[in-house]
């Protein structure tokens, strides 16, 4: 390796330790994951032209695995190692979520749902079962597909909260489109579910829709009243 390409990658891993992730741009985090396993070649310009063939440092590791393969200097076990990365991500956002003992703020649990649901290519149905002090019991995928106002979706969701003895109950979908925005459907799906677990005495505290970058909640926009 020429000392030039050794000393950079060698101050970048020096202010990652020290300073951390914040103090890095986004091209200089994805060098230092292509290091790992490209480990004699300057790989700036493969960062960089990463990020702009696919769009956003997360888009580079949301990418599918044949995509990524499809781009010239990347091999398969560089390919591997930044749906690692991705695994990573996700296994700990899981993992945080499950170690809170109670998820009552919004803010943590729009960011944990954001990580789960974000980079799905399909849309999945998600309830997050939770007691009286809004302690997390069970957080389940109900349904993959399109989400719909058939009656399935109040009754299953109302039939888990049930087993599960919840108090409360906040659904999630995403829109692999990248737009929020919830639809028609979205809206009559969130009104029956809203009614069948009033009949039951649980509430309904939010219904979240994960778009790219931004997300849409029934709650803060007034519409579970």
């Amino acid at each position: 390796m020429e000392n030039h390409t050794a000393g950079h990658r060698e101050r970048l891993r020096t202010k990652f330790i020290e300073v951390g992730p914040s103090a890095l741009a986004d091209y200089e985090i994805l060098e230092l994951l292509l290091m790992q396993s490209i480990p004699r070649k300057d790989v700036k310009p493969l960062a960089k032209g990463l990020i702009q063939h696919f769009g956003t440092f997360a888009k580079v590791i949301d990418a599918d695995y044949d995509d990524l393969l499809a781009f010239n200097g990347i091999g398969k076990s560089t390919a591997l190692s930044i749906k690692l990365a991705c695994g990573i991500n996700q296994t700990y956002g899981k993992h945080q979520a499950r170690k809170k003992t109670n998820l009552g703020s919004y803010f943590e649990l729009a960011d944990y749902l954001y990580t789960k649901l974000s980079s799905l290519k399909h849309e999945e149905f998600h309830a997050i079962f939770l007691d009286n002090k809004n302690n997390l019991i069970k957080d389940e995928c109900l349904f993959k597909g399109s989400v719909n106002s058939s009656a399935v979706y109040p009754r299953e969701v109302a039939k888990h909260a049930l087993k599960h003895g919840a108090t409360s109950v906040v659904v999630a979908h995403n829109h692999p489109s990248g737009d929020p925005k919830p639809s028609v459907q979205d809206d009559l799906v969130t009104t029956e579910l809203l009614a069948a677990l009033r009949t039951l005495n649980i509430r309904l505290i939010d219904h979240i829709i994960i778009g790219e970058g931004e997300h849409y909640s029934y709650a803060t926009s007034g519409k579970l009243k």
